[in-house]
C-alpha cells in the first residue's frame, strides 16, 4: 500500500523532522557543555594562589574594581558572600554588561590559570565571618 500525502502533510512532516534533528542537537551541545565544565587547575584557597591572583587583580583589575576589591568605577567586591567560582569565572572571561557598566572581555589577554588565579583572589575577599566573642 502506498501512501500519498497532500502538500501541506508533507510540508508539516519535514518541519517536524527539521525540529527534531534540532532538538537533538541542542541536546547533544548541553551535554557536551556540561561534561566540559571548567574547573580549576589547583586549590583555590591556596595561600601563593590567592597572592598570585592579587597580584594579577593589582595589574588588570584595580583600576576599576578598587584596591583590594574595595570599588571603584565599578562596585565593591570585597565583602560579597554571593560570588561563586564559575561566575567569577565566567564574568572575568567573558565580560559583563550591567546597564552603561561594561567589564571587558580577559579570556583573549590573560590565560586560564591566571584567571584562575584572579578567581581565588576574589573569593578570598568575600566576607569572613566574626571570630566568636570569648565570654569571660
Amino acid at each position: 500500500m502506498i501512501y500519498r500525502f497532500s502538500e501541506k502533510t508533507r510540508r508539516f512532516l519535514s518541519c517536524a523532522r527539521f525540529f527534531a534533528v534540532v532538538a537533538c542537537c541542542l541536546g547533544a551541545v548541553a551535554a557536551l557543555a556540561q561534561e566540559n565544565e571548567t574547573k580549576p587547575p589547583f586549590d583555590l584557597s591556596e595561600p601563593a594562589i590567592i597572592n598570585e591572583g592579587r597580584l594579577a587583580f593589582a595589574a588588570t583589575c584595580v583600576y576599576c574594581h578598587g584596591n583590594a576589591g574595595s570599588g571603584g568605577k565599578a562596585g565593591p567586591i570585597s565583602g560579597r558572600t554571593d560570588l561563586t567560582q564559575d561566575y567569577v569565572f565566567t564574568t572575568i572571561s567573558n565580560g559583563k554588561r550591567a546597564g552603561s557598566l561594561v567589564m571587558p572581555t580577559w579570556k583573549d589577554s590573560l590565560d586560564e590559570p591566571t584567571i584562575w588565579k584572579l578567581v581565588a583572589y576574589v573569593l578570598s575577599l568575600q566576607a569572613k565571618p566574626e571570630p566568636n566573642a570569648k565570654t569571660q
